[in-house]
């Protein structure tokens, strides 16, 4: 989280001595846009995602917007490896695969415009909604052997660290990915988000951003992702992600 930090406050300092920079002589003109629309992907210190964002621009300062957005949840503690050749890589002790599902409001403010010449603009926002978290439970290959058969044999079985088979000794690798699906458990919850984005695309009607902040989840009731490890209330991570979409003009040109 340190080396998120250093880098969201790296990203903050120096779009803003550039927006500096060209704010003088900023013309007064700019195009008065009433829409916007844009896609989102993201990378953050806990996992990955994308989403979807439409919103309104009742003036030239705020915008208030609608977002969908689904994101993968990765623990850190959670380390990938295999114990065969012949198995699927897996991750000892997870329980879990952890997915969210988010849907919310928000609202954003232009902090620092762009000259008609170019340059950078920079936008405060935060938002706010529920979101579904839904967990994928973890089944893996478990060798058996009993006195009929010559070789050990496979059974596909849910993780369970209490099972003296279900250990690194008896464990072939992780089961079929839709192998999976049939107990998923899903948990209601909210989120809140809040950061800032940088739009340097050359064309007034264009989207083009760099996003940096902070994001949270929270469901119950909640779900415990790794063995042996007491479940997560909350889930909180910095992000950063790249957005690109359009603007709708107020007046057609």
């Amino acid at each position: 989280m340190k080396k998120w930090l250093l880098i969201f406050g790296f990203i903050i300092y120096n779009f803003s001595l550039s927006a500096q920079e060209i704010e003088v002589g900023e013309a007064d003109m700019e195009v008065i846009t009433v829409k916007e629309w844009n896609f989102l992907l993201c990378l953050n210190s806990s996992g990955f995602g994308f989403g979807y964002q439409q919103g309104k621009t009742p003036n030239y300062k705020d915008k208030r917007f609608w977002e969908v957005e689904f994101s993968y949840y990765i623990n850190h503690k959670a380390v990938l490896g295999r114990t065969f050749s012949t198995g699927r890589s897996f991750n000892y002790g997870k329980l879990y695969d952890l997915f969210f599902l988010r849907g919310g409001y928000g609202y954003q403010r232009i902090i620092t415009h762009k000259p008609y010449y170019g340059g950078v603009q920079i936008r405060f926002f935060f938002s706010a909604g529920a979101s579904i978290c839904f967990g994928l439970p973890t089944y893996l290959e478990i060798f058996y052997k009993d006195s009929i058969s010559v070789y050990p044999y496979t059974k596909i079985e849910r993780y369970d660290p209490e099972n003296l088979y279900h250990n690194l000794d008896n464990i072939n690798g992780a089961a079929p990915f839709f192998a999976r699906f049939h107990k998923i458990a899903v948990r209601p919850g909210f989120y809140g988000k809040i950061g800032l984005n940088f739009d340097f695309s050359n064309n007034p009607l264009k989207l083009q951003l760099l996003e940096v902040g902070f994001s949270m989840d929270i469901i119950f009731p909640f779900i415990q992702q790794m063995a042996f490890n007491k479940p997560k209330p909350a889930y909180l991570y910095a992000y950063i992600a790249y957005s690109f979409g359009k603007k709708k003009p107020r007046y057609d040109w």
